[in-house]
């Protein structure tokens, strides 16, 4: 089936607030020179005049007074007449970034690094940046870059290693962290690093043994012996798992990711009750902060989407920290998402208002709820929030307009929808706002292919394929397409497997490859996969239509004539 889901702390002391101020405008006047800031190295004489600079100054001021928009506004006042200058758009990127515009952020950000390509401040922020938008593979070109300008410095060296980690190019880190070796033999992080690259490439027994040698002769064990417990994880020798986390963690309670791997050992190994008084431990080290116990909580629910076996945990975590932290608007939006995730709207609704209560004004928080008002079909209440946002949030005004088309799509306006839709395709830059992009192409997609227009839905779906090649929305709906028209099936089954591995517990995958399926004739499999789309959401009615199709090609009536009831219940006939 088609898938539609589509602070800046207040200083307390003046000494400190005006050498962190001093330092800042360092670093950003830094981008008006031809030569970065450092050490042992005077300045050039920066381009801005006298009158500007005390304009960029304010513009500082505001920033680290929180007053980031008001400082969006004067940046932008600047670049009017003069764009060439980095430190203004270093500025700009950043005030972009501390109002949650990622897109805008990195744009300036890359025009500041163009204009001084050898300041490596600008480099390390839009490497960093590129890292959170999840573009791995272009923050390794950063750091390459930036190992380059400053060569032999283990930690540039480290950075890059470790986002070609990310990147997935296991290869190219591994290297990374063997000329880190070459400066530093004795790095035993480092070595852990090494250790656990030749595991993913399964060369598990040299490296047990390696790495029990390095435990005992090393001074810095923590690592050591975390990178250990991953690799009895990773072998199924859970007991010994569990002892080299909790020695890491006897050493060190607050060092989280012995925490984190800890709970995995439990969710792995399915001991309910160790993972119960971990967890307990966990939340009562006070010292630990709130942030770092949602981040934890969140990683298991982004888990969950494609291993049930996080599901459980993941609630239970979520539950402890509102009992824990029972006024906190962080942990209410995290337990609104994760009963959206569960396709409770009601209950996700109850819980983002109670953030809002806490956090009022949080873009974030409007959108959620405008998400939770759709599921429900409370449109009334989701176009209110949207008419508001815009006028509230202006910076933001596309990303709502872009919930505002979705709204139009799933109120079946269809023709005002797609008006509005392609309005916002021909005015955002899909080079400085992609992510925005793809959504919008994803729903107006949608809208084409309700309209009957499935040629130009399927070119759009090819678009944003070219954009981001895994994107599992497009591949699904591009392969149910093909198989309602019976067309190209081998590729529809293709890119619906492709849909299904990126999120296997999705039922609207499932769904879309099992009906592919029972097209080419396979019904056994098509059975599988239907029944078990049909468990994951059994309020779907297309589902249940499909499974019953399944079942008469099967030859099992009485399980078809039971499934087209289900069927009748549901459209309430």
């Amino acid at each position: 089936m088609r898938s539609l889901c589509g602070a800046i702390p207040a200083w307390r002391h003046a000494v400190y607030f005006m050498l962190l101020f001093s330092a800042f405008l360092a670093i950003a006047l830094s981008g008006c020179s031809s030569e970065p800031v450092v050490a042992g190295r005077s300045l050039k004489a920066d381009s801005l005049s006298e009158s500007k600079r005390r304009e960029f100054v304010g513009a500082l001021l505001l920033n680290i007074k929180g007053e980031h928009r008001a400082a969006v506004d004067r940046y932008r006042a600047l670049l009017k007449s003069d764009a060439s200058t980095p430190a203004i758009n270093y500025a700009l990127s950043r005030s972009f970034y501390s109002i949650g515009v990622s897109d805008s952020a990195r744009f300036y950000s890359e025009r500041s690094v163009k204009l001084d390509p050898s300041n490596t401040y600008y480099l390390r922020y839009l490497a960093e940046l590129s890292h959170q938008m999840t573009d791995y593979t272009y923050a390794a070109e950063l750091y390459q870059r930036l190992v380059t300008l400053e060569p032999g410095r283990p930690e540039n060296l480290s950075l890059l290693a470790v986002e070609y980690l990310s990147a997935d190019q296991p290869e190219k880190a591994l290297a990374v962290f063997q000329e880190i070796l070459r400066i530093d033999p004795k790095n035993e992080t480092t070595q852990a690093q090494v250790l656990l690259l030749e595991i993913k490439l399964r060369h598990y027994q040299n490296a047990i043994g390696t790495l029990n040698e390095l435990v005992e002769q090393g001074d810095g064990k923590e690592k050591l012996r975390l990178t250990l417990g991953e690799l009895y994880l990773q072998t199924g020798q859970y007991e010994s798992a569990f002892k080299s986390f909790r020695d890491v963690i006897d050493d060190n309670p607050l060092y989280v990711p012995a925490w984190l791997a800890l709970f995995e050992v439990s969710v792995q190994s399915g001991n309910r009750e160790t993972f119960l008084k971990d967890l307990h431990r966990f939340h009562l080290l006070g010292r630990i902060g709130v942030d770092q116990k949602i981040a934890v909580a969140r990683l298991f629910l982004i888990r969950s989407l494609k291993d049930s076996a996080y599901e459980a945990p993941a609630q239970v975590m979520i539950s402890e920290l509102n009992r824990h932290y029972p006024r906190n608007g962080g942990v209410y939006l995290l337990r609104g998402q994760s009963m959206l995730q569960r396709q409770d709207a009601q209950g996700a609704e109850r819980y983002f208002l109670k953030a809002r209560s806490f956090v009022p004004g949080n873009p974030v928080i409007e959108e959620a709820l405008v998400s939770a008002y759709i599921m429900q079909k409370e449109f009334r209440k989701a176009s209110s929030i949207i008419v508001r946002a815009k006028k509230r949030y202006p910076v933001l005004a596309m990303r709502f307009r872009v919930m505002e088309g979705d709204l139009l799509f799933q109120e079946g306006k269809l023709d005002h929808a797609v008006s509005l839709l392609e309005n916002v395709l021909q005015s955002i830059n899909v080079k400085t706002e992609k992510d925005l992009y793809l959504q919008a192409a994803g729903i107006l997609a949608l809208c084409y292919d309700r309209q009957g227009l499935s040629v130009k839905s399927i070119r759009l779906y090819e678009e944003v394929l070219l954009l981001d090649p895994g994107n599992a929305l497009a591949m699904n709906n591009i392969a149910y397409m093909l198989a309602e028209q019976g067309k190209d099936l081998s590729r529809a089954k293709t890119l619906a497997m492709k849909a299904v591995a990126a999120e296997p517990l999705s039922a609207s995958y499932l769904d879309t490859l099992g009906w592919i399926l029972y097209r080419m004739g396979e019904y056994d499999k098509s059975r599988e996969l239907l029944e078990k789309a049909a468990g994951l959401n059994s309020r779907e009615a297309e589902i249940f239509d499909h499974l019953a199709q399944v079942y008469d090609k099967l030859g099992n009536m009485q399980k078809a004539a039971e499934t087209r009831d289900k069927l009748r219940k549901l459209k309430g006939m």
